[in-house]
C-alpha cells in the first residue's frame, strides 16, 4: 500500500478476501472500549442497544428516500416526530422534520428562515442571522451553503448569550436570531425567553439548537432540575433542532428540526416539477438514505417511553454526580459547572493540553476545546462504573505524573 501526501493510495483488489480476513483486519483496527467510548457517545444500556440494532438491520436496506409516501415507512416517521414533538410544549399544529444530523437540522432551520424572509423580510439585501459566538460550527457552514452572514455577539461572563447584544447587532437584512439550549462549548443553557422577545419584538425567526439537550433536558426538567425555559412553551421560538442520536440514545445518523407550526414547515420543503420524474419533494437535504435510522429511532423511543428515560436520566445524574466529585478530587482539576451536559473540566497546575495528552497515550479518545482549553466529557448511560473508575484512577496517574515533573507533550486539543 502507497502513500500520497499523507492519503492512502490503494488500487482494487484483484481477488476478494476471505470474511476471516476482513474480520480480522476489523479486529485489528477497531477502537476498544471503554477508551473509545467518549469518541462513540452518546450510547444507552446494552438492552437500548441491542434494540436499535435489531430494528436498523432490519431496515437498512430500505431506503428513506420514500418516507413521506409509502405507508409502512411514513407512519414510523411519523410516529418518532410525533413522540419529539410531544416533549417540546407543542402547539397544536407544532410538527417536525427526521434529519442526519445536527448539520442537516441547523441547515434545515437556516434554509426555512430565508425562504421565509422572502415573504415576511423582502427588503433584506444580504440576508444574515445573529447568534452568541458559542453557536455551534454548523452554523457557520451551513451559513455559507446559503450565502448568509453569520453575525456573532459577545457572552457574559458565564459562557451564555446576551439578549441586549443580540439586540444591538441586528440590522435591516437580519432574517434570524439562533441560540443554544445547551452550547456544546460549556454546557449552558443561553437565556432563550429574552432572547426570543428580541426576536419576537423585531419580527424575526427564532432558532433554537437544542441538538444536545432536545432530548434529556425534558427528563431532567421532570427530575426537578431547574433549566431556563427553551422549547416551544418560549413564545418567538420557531424551530428548534434536536438530535435523536444523542441523548435520545438512537443509532447515527438521526436527528430532528421541529416547527411551532405546520406552515412554518412549508418553508422547508423544495418541490421539484420535473417533466420526466414528476414531482421530486423529500423529507430533507437528503435523498437516498438508509431508514434503519428510523426505525431504529422508533423502536428506542417506543422500548423506552418516559419512564425509560427517566430511568436512563437517573442514571446520567449518578454518573455526572461521580465524574465531578472524582475529577474535582484530584489536585489541579475542576469541573466546570453546567446546566445539562456535555461535562468539560481544565486543569489548573498543569498544562490542560499535556493532560489530555496523557490520556490520550493512555488509550483515552478524548474530545475538547481550545479557547479556553479544556477538556470534554461527553458521558451517558452506556458509561458504566468500572469503566469511570478506571477513566478517574487514568486521569489522577496522568496528573500526578506531570505534576511530579514528569515529561509534559502537549496534545492537540481537538473537537472533532
Amino acid at each position: 500500500m502507497a502513500t500520497l501526501e499523507g492519503k492512502v493510495v490503494k488500487p482494487l483488489p484483484k481477488t476478494g478476501i476471505s470474511v476471516e480476513a476482513i474480520k480480522g483486519h476489523l479486529d485489528k483496527i477497531e477502537m476498544r472500549d471503554p477508551y473509545a467510548h467518549f469518541a462513540r457517545a452518546f450510547r444507552g444500556p446494552k438492552d437500548v442497544q441491542e434494540v436499535a440494532k435489531l430494528a436498523f438491520e432490519r431496515f437498512i436496506s430500505d431506503n428513506g428516500f420514500f418516507s413521506m409516501y409509502l405507508p409502512y415507512m411514513q407512519s414510523i416517521e411519523q410516529e418518532v416526530i410525533a413522540m419529539g414533538v410531544s416533549l417540546l410544549h407543542p402547539e397544536k399544529n407544532s410538527t417536525g422534520n427526521f434529519t442526519s444530523g445536527g448539520t442537516e437540522s441547523n441547515f434545515s432551520g437556516l434554509h426555512a428562515a430565508k425562504e421565509w424572509a422572502k415573504v415576511h423580510k423582502p427588503k433584506a439585501k444580504k440576508p444574515n442571522i445573529v447568534a452568541p459566538f458559542t453557536i455551534h460550527p454548523s452554523f457557520q457552514k451551513s451559513a455559507q451553503y446559503l450565502d448568509i452572514e453569520l453575525i456573532t455577539t459577545d457572552l457574559d461572563e458565564n459562557g451564555r448569550g446576551v439578549a441586549k447584544n443580540i439586540a444591538a447587532a441586528i440590522n435591516d437584512d437580519t432574517i434570524m436570531i439562533a441560540a443554544s439550549a445547551p452550547t456544546w462549548h460549556f454546557g449552558r443553557i443561553d437565556p432563550i425567553p429574552e432572547i426570543a422577545a428580541v426576536a419576537k419584538d423585531a419580527g424575526l425567526w427564532m432558532h433554537v439548537d437544542a441538538c444536545v439537550g432536545g432530548y434529556v433536558s425534558p427528563f431532567l426538567e421532570k427530575l426537578g432540575e431547574k433549566l431556563t425555559p427553551w422549547d416551544f412553551c418560549v413564545p418567538g421560538v420557531m424551530s428548534i433542532s434536536a438530535d435523536l442520536h444523542k441523548y435520545g440514545y438512537c443509532l447515527k445518523p438521526a436527528s430532528t428540526i421541529y416547527w411551532r407550526d405546520a406552515e412554518l414547515q412549508k418553508y422547508h420543503y423544495v418541490a421539484i416539477e420535473d417533466h420526466f420524474l414528476g414531482t421530486y419533494k423529500l423529507a430533507g437535504f437528503s435523498g437516498s438514505r438508509s431508514a434503519g435510522p428510523i426505525f431504529a429511532a422508533w423502536a428506542v423511543m417506543s422500548y423506552l417511553g418516559e419512564e425509560g428515560y427517566l430511568r436512563l436520566t437517573r442514571r446520567l445524574l449518578e454518573l455526572k454526580k461521580k465524574i465531578t466529585a472524582g475529577v474535582n478530587a484530584i489536585e489541579g482539576l475542576r469541573m466546570w459547572d453546567v446546566d445539562v451536559m456535555p461535562l468539560h473540566f481544565q486543569s489548573h497546575k498543569a498544562p490542560t493540553a499535556a493532560v489530555y495528552q496523557c490520556l490520550l497515550d493512555k488509550g483515552w479518545i478524548m474530545l475538547g476545546l481550545v479557547n479556553p482549553e479544556a477538556i470534554t466529557i461527553p458521558i451517558d448511560p452506556g458509561f458504566s462504573d468500572e469503566a469511570a473508575d478506571l477513566f478517574l484512577k487514568d486521569l489522577r496517574d496522568a496528573t500526578e505524573k506531570i505534576l511530579a515533573g514528569g515529561e509534559a507533550k502537549k496534545g492537540d486539543i481537538r473537537y472533532s
